[in-house]
């Protein structure tokens, strides 16, 4: 009989991009890893908010997977920080579907703090002994130190943090960094974390000729492109990354006038009323910086559509002040694009195993300017077991580790 677990992911979606939701690295994650885990012959239940009437209630993914959509507060997209507010109803909703679908877990794995709390409740509620295992992905306290802007966050994060840390039968973390700063400042005990960093699509994620991703996008082909990828926010660097592209053209006027930002991830101009407050900071610092025509915001994207931009893009910065991991900088070094990375970020490491990854430190325009100019100027060098690297991190590979840290509870 093949195993079963419950996958809970309350407010991103695993299926985002296909129904219009907003893509995070948390439904990215969740989505491919279940997927990873049905091809080895487990059952996955994908569980998460509904967010609308349209969509069916229950999405079956493939023969061995479905995404199970559990009412809790209004059937529409709401802001992360007020989704704490309906974890009883989700909790109470979820339980109810388990009965009446007779479904029966071998394991919980709840992603974020929120679905920990559901997870929880469920383990606890159940008439079976369920283990619940649990990866953060973010962790309030590195957010309190790392960006001023955190009142969005609810004030008990970091409690209930604290609990499920207690709680947790097993704790995967994504990276050293990550296991560290829950051993560090969570009391995390070291033989209930596992380390495992998160997988590529080698199969979507792959090299591509620039010339033929710049057309699918649009993008002019005598442009050189500094492509973001990832939601808006304060933690994202974002400024520095504004701060360190105009300081590069100041010092190198030559490519005032064929270089450009491209940030996926934010609203288009013509949706301004809807921006938050961080992209509508982001817009006064381009307006004053003067880079209204080098800085351009594109939506967020579809994970089948990335490769074209990290194919036509010449550099991916993550300018980030904090990263559990960056799946974003693995999905470009997957498509042979060069990539910036602060060392802060979970995948730093890494990246420093690649000929095209460079580390600099965190909030240092000065710096990032001086790496961007030498990226845009020197071709990468070609390294013949870079291939390698990305085939040992195909999701298929985090899969394998996975099933050995559920089967060893």
């Amino acid at each position: 009989m093949n195993k079963r677990i419950a996958m809970i992911s309350v407010h991103e979606c695993p299926l985002a991009s296909s129904e219009g939701k907003e893509r995070g690295g948390i439904n990215v994650y969740v989505y491919e890893l279940s997927k990873a885990l049905t091809r080895l012959g487990w059952q996955i239940d994908m569980y998460t908010r509904m967010q609308d009437s349209v969509n069916p209630a229950v999405v079956q993914v493939n023969d061995n997977a479905r995404v199970i959509h559990i009412p809790a507060g209004p059937k529409t997209p709401i802001p992360k920080q007020q989704v704490i507010g309906h974890l009883d109803e989700f909790s109470r909703n979820m339980a109810e579907f388990i009965r009446d679908d007779g479904a029966t877990y071998n394991y919980i794995h709840a992603h974020y703090y929120y679905s920990g709390v559901v997870g929880r409740y469920i383990a606890d509620n159940s008439q079976y002994s369920i283990p619940l295992v649990m990866t953060f992905h973010t962790l309030g306290l590195l957010k309190q130190l790392t960006t001023t802007n955190h009142a969005d966050d609810p004030k008990e994060r970091i409690l209930i943090e604290k609990e499920l840390v207690a709680a947790a039968t097993k704790i995967i973390a994504t990276s050293d960094n990550d296991a560290t700063y829950l051993k560090a400042l969570y009391d995390a005990p070291s033989a209930r974390i596992a380390i495992i960093p998160p997988g590529v699509d080698t199969r979507l994620f792959h090299n591509a000729p620039k010339e033929e991703a710049k057309q699918a996008i649009g993008a002019d082909p005598t442009h050189r492109i500094i492509l973001s990828v990832g939601r808006i926010d304060p933690v994202k660097g974002l400024d520095v990354l504004l701060y360190g592209l105009k300081l590069m053209i100041n010092a190198h006027p030559e490519y005032a006038q064929n270089t450009c930002l491209w940030i996926v991830g934010g609203d288009v101009e013509e949706k301004r009323r809807e921006w938050n407050s961080e992209q509508a900071k982001l817009e006064s610092i381009r307006e004053t910086l003067g880079l209204r025509t080098t800085v351009k915001f594109i939506p967020a994207q579809s994970q089948e559509k990335l490769p074209d931009y990290y194919n036509a893009a010449d550099v991916l910065v993550m300018a980030s002040h904090y990263e559990s991991f960056g799946m974003v900088a693995l999905e470009a070094l997957a498509c042979g694009t060069p990539v910036i990375a602060t060392d802060v970020t979970g995948i730093s490491p890494l990246v420093k195993a690649f000929p095209k990854g460079h580390i600099i430190s965190a909030n240092n325009p000065i710096l990032l300017s001086q790496k961007l100019a030498h990226v845009l100027s020197h071709p990468p060098l070609v390294q013949a077991d870079t291939q390698k690297i990305i085939s040992s991190l195909d999701w298929s590979e985090t899969a394998k580790k996975v099933i050995y840290v559920y089967e060893a509870l």
